[in-house]
């Protein structure tokens, strides 16, 4: 073999290797993508970039016409796709991070995906756990609705109070 190409397989190797050992697992679980997963994935990101970018062409892709979000807080209507994409396009997240990816396809053309969504805007950050709905009309994927939540954010500040048994109580 000739050096550029025995340097080239090297080179491929260590990244692999260096991807491999960077990802942290339970001991004894093996993480494995499923192929919906690997698509899925792809289609959150893009669809989180197109906002982030506020790039209406990937969006009509993406988006069906009647999209609409649905939230726990009132009045209990769901959000219109104009509106969501105006409120997701004013609140600029400079970053985003999918983790806790689920997908699960109910019939061919329709497949309902669950991750939780970190959203970094400047020093604030937020989390919500998303469901989204996504149907397949033709050889393409849109995004027909979404259930999304807060998390709240998650306390780690030790307790000071003793709760051992005292015998007094």
């Amino acid at each position: 073999m000739k050096a550029p190409v025995v340097a080239l397989l090297v080179t491929t190797a260590l990244i692999i290797a260096a991807q491999g050992q960077a990802t942290p697992t339970a001991p004894g679980r093996i993480v494995t993508t499923t192929r919906l997963v690997a698509l899925f994935s792809q289609l959150e990101s893009d669809c989180l970039k197109a906002v982030q970018r506020n790039d209406q062409l990937a969006l009509n892709r993406l988006l069906s016409e009647d999209f609409e979000v649905w939230t726990p807080a009132p009045p209990g209507h769901p959000i219109p796709r104009e509106d969501w994409v105006e409120e997701q396009t004013a609140h600029k997240a400079s970053s985003f991070r999918t983790r806790q990816m689920a997908v699960r396809s109910v019939a061919d053309d329709t497949s309902i995906v669950s991750f939780v969504l970190r959203e970094n805007s400047g020093a604030n950050a937020r989390e919500s756990f998303i469901v989204d709905v996504w149907k397949k009309t033709g050889e393409n994927w849109q995004l027909t609705d979404r259930y999304e939540a807060a998390v709240p954010p998650q306390h780690t500040a030790p307790t000071t109070v003793d709760r051992r048994p005292t015998g007094k109580n």
